[in-house]
């Protein structure tokens, strides 16, 4: 191989770049007034949210108020109930039971009768008849 082989082969020179590059300043894409609109929409979607929240608590701490009222009826009508129950027994017994029957002037049966409706038959008493 020749010495021109080689000389084909290398690249050619670059030429010398003489004193220094132009720099030019590029605008910003955004301008300044986007973030004030972002910074200021930011600001009211966060006082939004603080205003759900609030109002949130507020519905919840008033159906507190109010479960807690129902629950305190409940409880006096559960109370009453139970007095009412409890008169009720006392007087359903025998006892109380002939004792307002003598208020009313009633006086106990002395001829019971038995009525058989499937054969038509009245039975019982002082003496066995049949109507």
């Amino acid at each position: 191989m020749s010495a021109t082989a080689h000389a084909s082969v290398r690249p050619a020179r670059r030429p010398v770049v003489s004193g220094l590059p132009t720099i030019q300043v590029v605008p910003s894409p955004a301008p300044v007034r986007g973030f004030v609109a972002t910074v200021i929409a930011c600001a009211l979607i966060f006082c939004a949210g603080l205003a759900i929240v609030f109002a949130l608590n507020t519905a919840m701490v008033e159906g507190a108020y109010q479960i807690r009222e129902q629950q305190v009826l409940l409880n006096d009508l559960a109370d009453t109930r139970n007095i009412l129950d409890e008169e009720i027994a006392q007087a359903s017994t025998a006892v109380a039971l002939r004792a307002r029957a003598e208020e009313l002037g009633l006086e106990p049966a002395t001829d019971i009768r038995h009525v058989d409706l499937g054969q038509g038959v009245v039975s019982g008493g002082s003496s066995d008849s049949t109507e």
